[in-house]
């Protein structure tokens, strides 16, 4: 049984980087490397093939006698494929070396096209083969083309994590991989480039939680983020049976009535959470026609705290009010029709395309135009020895940066 591939070692990058500094035809042999990686993880092709290889070598000038190193002929290793860590460590080298090369020669259109596609390729090689590129990113380009190239794996991220798949395994596992490359290195580039994720509001919350961490716990973070919410108070979620209790017997339904009249008359309650030093002030508040009629402060200990989140309410409820008033206008539409074509009815048939229209256009309104709206998200806080809290109306920002700045308070105190 063929044993696992050797993982590249620091011995090995030191090796290749002294290998590809002291060549002899350095310029021609990255040249190669660069292509040859280029078109494999393009093709998604865990071998070159060795007429390809020799044709590219050819269009390069590259001989087998101008392709020998300290560390090995790299043109024969790419005809066979590479056998060894230090072979594959080779590689990579000459390949960064042949991209430095190839952005210092480029306009900034075309630098900023191969950095994308260079940090894509590094994703699949570092993935799915078992080359290493990053650690070659700092010691063989310049300052200004490592920085490009950190700011990309950065870009990468916020992309894939903003994307309809952000949440998919695949996708987490991706970012992992860029995140831990940024960290790895000692740039401040790529320093800058990690703190420039976790600023981002795009990412879900398990990516965030591994950037901050990689990232200092969240230190870079502090300052931009917000200590405190606000928002109108709602109805804590209570246990199932209880939920199921209140429908059956009524109260739901008379409690909401009431709030509703409540509301109607110009009563409000909102509350406000803010993160101090002796934990969370909590401030509620009962008003009427706009002035205060209770108020009441409360503080909750860090220790205390159980639980804190924020969630979407009702995220599909107008996919059904807009499916149900389609639905409705196709049907009654649909009889007014045949009762208009059977008489011959001009009014009926005006009446039954009205009703058709307005089903759908309501359909399309509440597709569009709820969406465009949405941002706002419920935050709930629960702790021992307190009743649940519930922030609706919350910005999807504000619960956000309060809760990350809540998560580094509690990472910093444990």
């Amino acid at each position: 049984m063929a044993s696992e591939p050797a993982p590249i070692r620091k011995d090995d990058v030191d090796a290749a980087l002294r290998a590809v500094r002291g060549a002899s035809h350095r310029a021609s042999l990255a040249a190669l490397a660069y292509d040859m990686l280029s078109r494999q993880a393009e093709g998604r092709a865990f071998y070159a093939g060795k007429k390809l290889v020799q044709g590219r070598a050819e269009e390069h000038g590259v001989s087998h006698d101008d392709a020998a190193t300290e560390a090995g002929n790299l043109l024969a290793i790419l005809e066979r494929g590479p056998e060894t860590a230090l072979e594959r460590a080779l590689v990579v080298a000459f390949a960064v070396a042949g991209l430095g090369d190839a952005l210092r020669g480029a306009d900034e259109k075309s630098a900023s096209e191969r950095v994308f596609r260079f940090v894509r390729h590094a994703d699949w090689l570092s993935v799915c083969t078992e080359y290493s590129v990053h650690p070659f990113v700092d010691p063989l380009l310049e300052e200004g083309e490592a920085a490009r190239v950190h700011r990309e794996i950065a870009q990468a991220i916020v992309d894939d994590a903003a994307g309809r798949d952000g949440e998919q395994p695949r996708t987490r596992a991706r970012n992992a991989a860029r995140l831990s490359a940024l960290a790895s290195s000692s740039s401040e580039a790529a320093r800058e480039a990690l703190r420039s994720v976790v600023r981002s509001t795009a990412l879900d919350e398990a990516t965030r939680l591994l950037a901050s961490t990689l990232a200092g716990d969240g230190s870079a973070e502090q300052p931009a983020l917000s200590a405190s919410v606000a928002g109108r108070l709602g109805r804590s979620p209570r246990p199932g049976p209880i939920e199921v209790l209140r429908w059956i017997s009524g109260l739901a339904i008379i409690l909401w009535v009431l709030r509703a009249l409540a509301f109607a008359l110009g009563a409000r309650w909102s509350g406000e959470v803010r993160l101090a030093k002796a934990g969370l002030e909590v401030r509620t508040r009962v008003s009427l026609l706009g002035r205060t009629v209770r108020e009441r402060d409360e503080t909750w200990t860090l220790d205390a705290l159980e639980g804190a989140g924020r969630q979407v309410r009702y995220p599909a409820l107008h996919l059904l009010v807009g499916a149900v008033a389609l639905s409705t206008g196709v049907l009654f539409g649909g009889l007014v029709l045949f009762d208009g074509a059977r008489s011959g009815e001009l009014v009926l048939l005006s009446l039954a395309a009205l009703l058709v229209l307005a089903g759908a256009g309501l359909d399309l309104a509440l597709d569009v135009l709820v969406p465009a709206r949405r941002g706002t998200v419920v935050v709930d806080l629960v702790a021992r020895a307190r009743r649940p809290l519930r922030l609706t109306r919350v910005s999807l920002e504000e619960a956000d940066s309060f809760l990350r700045a809540l998560r580094n308070r509690l990472a910093a105190k444990s």
